[in-house]
């Protein structure tokens, strides 16, 4: 896992990745409309998507076998905690057609960080991911993207 501020993302991904990113990174704003965007077919794309942060409680751990996850938020703050894969047990298999698998806690997180606009965090497929979490107790709405990168 790997939390900075956006503007160092060069930094993470190759040249030729950042170089396509770059192109849907310029055009970010808070407006902008929820929905997938192309990026570099289905090597890179991502996703802009809003909803209201919830109690830690009620948010789901999940992970993805084949591709990288760059999340930032465009408004609002919300909390992610990160975990070993292999130290959960599986809730849900994993569905190949939407790349995700479904955990239940049975660990504390290595890291919990909060995604704020300006930041990401660079979630590999070796680790589980709990999003949406409120922080401070105050559930709020979050505007996301979240650019996958196929591994």
């Amino acid at each position: 896992m790997i939390f900075d501020q956006l503007k160092n993302l060069n930094k993470y991904v190759t040249q030729e990745q950042f170089l396509k990113i770059k192109g849907f990174l310029e055009k970010l704003s808070p407006d902008m409309e929820e929905g997938y965007y192309e990026i570099d077919g289905e090597m890179i794309y991502a996703r802009v998507m809003s909803y209201a942060t919830s109690l830690r409680q009620d948010c789901r751990i999940e992970a993805h076998d084949r591709y990288i996850d760059i999340q930032s938020s465009l408004t609002g703050i919300e909390g992610i905690d990160i975990f070993e894969r292999d130290e959960l047990a599986v809730l849900e298999t994993y569905n190949k057609d939407k790349d995700v698998v479904f955990y239940k806690e049975t660990v504390l997180p290595n890291v919990s960080i909060n995604n704020k606009e300006g930041y990401f965090s660079m979630i590999y497929p070796k680790e589980a991911h709990r999003p949406k979490i409120s922080v401070n107790q105050r559930c709020e709405r979050v505007k996301k993207f979240v650019i996958k990168i196929h591994v």
